[in-house]
């Protein structure tokens, strides 16, 4: 891999292990807003225009930024305005964050910056699965009463993370029974020796479950169905916002609920740092000639 020059601005702990994976392939790496990460070598943020001189790849957090338009520093007691920053970010570079805003990009785009929202990569999001249904898996092995071999539980989805999480409850002996919406799904469910349930049936089968796992993100999991929920039954949606669970629901129906939003970077985050470190290098290969 050639070396080339990175900044590593914003973003949780994945993007700390990231900067510490490029520098293990001898990339040239500058980093910014770690300060709160415990890692001593990051306790202090360096200015933001030396971390930006001469860089050819940016790398943001997911998301780049907040509702604020500030850059996401989950990991700092700084705050850092995209404004501020914009006409730092030296022309023709790449820019490399998860849910950029079109407005971030037309900014950019008048320097020359191209941006690439990393979570729209597809090797991102199957590599990505692995630890997210383990840190779901987790979840459930502390907040179930009993094993998870004698569990009934429904996932809800049969995409990339419903169909890793299905296999790896069945490997602890529990009762997976999977929702979906196309019949060639479900044949597949039934096939992998699953409990098939098309989705306008859910309702017929919650009452049997001890808990529920949505991976759908988009309302699925309505009032009407649980109310046919019992209320010991555990609710844990992985899905992205808006999520797939009415929690307002599940509040006033006393179910107890979890939304547990990026487990990758809770859970795993230097397994997660190199997700992104090979989707990195995959775009750059593909830009081969470009940066």
């Amino acid at each position: 891999m050639e070396r080339r020059k990175y900044a590593v601005i914003g973003g949780d702990m994945r993007n700390l292990y990231l900067a510490e994976l490029l520098k293990k392939d001898y990339q040239y790496v500058k980093i910014y807003g770690f300060d709160r990460s415990g890692k001593a070598w990051a306790s202090k943020n360096p200015p933001i225009d030396s971390v930006l001189d001469g860089v050819q790849i940016i790398v943001g957090g997911i998301p780049f930024l907040t509702d604020e338009d500030y850059i996401n520093l989950p990991c700092s007691e700084e705050k850092l305005k995209f404004s501020d920053v914009l006409d730092k970010i030296p022309e023709n570079s790449l820019l490399i964050a998860g849910r950029i805003t079109q407005s971030t990009v037309e900014k950019l785009s008048k320097k020359n910056v191209k941006c690439i929202d990393i979570i729209k990569r597809e090797e991102m999001a199957v590599l990505n699965a692995v630890p997210t249904a383990e840190g779901a898996v987790s979840i459930l092995l502390q907040e179930l009463p009993k094993t998870l071999m004698d569990s009934t539980i429904l996932i809800v989805g049969y995409g990339r993370i419903g169909k890793i999480l299905s296999r790896m409850l069945s490997g602890f002996g529990t009762e997976v029974w999977v929702a979906a919406r196309k019949y060639s799904d479900l044949a597949w469910i039934e096939a992998q020796g699953f409990k098939p349930v098309p989705f306008p049936q859910i309702d017929r089968y919650i009452g049997d479950m001890d808990a529920v796992v949505n991976t759908v993100p988009a309302l699925v999991i309505t009032r009407d169905i649980l109310k046919k929920a019992r209320t010991d039954c555990y609710l844990l949606d992985l899905a992205s916002v808006p999520g797939g669970i009415d929690f307002k629901a599940a509040k006033a129906l006393n179910i107890k609920f979890n939304w547990a939003l990026g487990l990758p970077g809770k859970v795993a985050p230097l397994t997660a740092g190199d997700i992104i470190r090979k989707t990195i290098y995959n775009i750059i290969e593909e830009e081969r000639g470009v940066y």
